[in-house]
């Protein structure tokens, strides 16, 4: 359940944009990882990066979104609250029970959903917004 990234999935911020397209590959990774028989720990371990890679992501677009004063950024940042809390769900279950097929599918239509979904509008709402902000140079550099 691979899922690559497209360019309609561009929000046109540069550093964001960058952000997105390693989260596609650090999810594609821990996919091929689980479906190439690399080993339990492998898998986990890139599950736990990917993890830590999202809430890098999520700091640093929450960063943007009080710098330029985004309107909808506690229900942006709730959303990513949300995510946060079911993929800590996943690993710990993918640490208790080992990576499966139904866990790692799990894992594959919550991730594939939330990016393709969450990037197409909540993210492009943001970057409206911050193509719009006088500040924008700043942040699409």
């Amino acid at each position: 359940m691979k899922v690559e990234w497209q360019e309609y999935l561009s929000v046109g911020v540069e550093e964001i944009d960058r952000q997105h397209k390693l989260l596609f590959e650090k999810y594609n990774a821990f996919f091929t990882a689980y479906h190439g028989g690399r080993g339990d720990e492998e898998v986990i371990r890139l599950f736990g990066f990917l993890e830590e890679y999202m809430a890098t992501h999520f700091a640093d677009e929450e960063s943007l979104q009080k710098r330029v004063c985004f309107p909808d950024y506690q229900r942006h940042r709730e959303k990513h609250l949300e995510l946060t809390c079911k993929v800590a769900e996943l690993k710990e279950r993918l640490y208790n029970e080992g990576p499966d097929h139904n866990l790692v599918t799990s894992a594959g239509l919550l991730m594939t959903g939330w990016l393709i979904e969450h990037i197409s509008v909540m993210d492009h709402a943001i970057a409206r917004y911050v193509k719009a902000s006088p500040i924008q140079d700043q942040h699409n550099t």
